[in-house]
């Protein structure tokens, strides 16, 4: 899976940032879909379904992570401000989800408040990635000026 999202990437011009939050977010998360949208037919597949995904994400966020960091041949280095970004919207989303639990129904405009919530979170890291390019650039510029004596 891993060389057709790269060879995507490239060929939609795309930064790893954002090939990050779609194309491998969907490769991994294909099957998680198709297992929602099967189990969604019953009450009980939707409690499935809601367990599984937060299921998967601690998972991601505990075990994956940290045997990532132990197997590092360097040590790793993550952006306070990306961390945090991260944080927040998968807070944002639980704290959705808890409310479309206690709530007991979710409308065609609860769907779409949680589409929102990603499409938002997409601009973000595109956001922030070009803000990153802005200040290197900068940088670059500010490194091959000359003083004047």
């Amino acid at each position: 899976m891993a060389p057709a999202v790269v060879f995507l990437s490239k060929y939609l011009q795309i930064s790893d940032a954002l090939a990050g939050v779609t194309l491998l977010a969907f490769a991994n998360g294909a099957g998680d879909v198709i297992t929602a949208l099967v189990a969604s037919d019953s009450k009980e597949g939707v409690s499935y379904n809601v367990g599984a995904l937060y299921g998967a994400g601690l998972f991601v966020i505990t075990f994956v992570i940290a045997k990532t960091i132990q197997n590092s041949p360097v040590d790793i280095v993550i952006e306070s401000e990306i961390l945090w970004r991260d944080i927040g919207f998968y807070f944002v989303s639980v704290m959705v989800t808890i409310y479309l639990g206690i709530n007991g129904e979710i409308t065609t405009w609860d769907a779409v408040l949680l589409l929102m919530l990603y499409v938002i979170y997409v601009f973000v890291v595109v956001f922030q990635k070009k803000k990153e390019q802005v200040v290197e650039h900068h940088n670059e510029e500010l490194l091959e000026m000359k003083p004047i004596h």
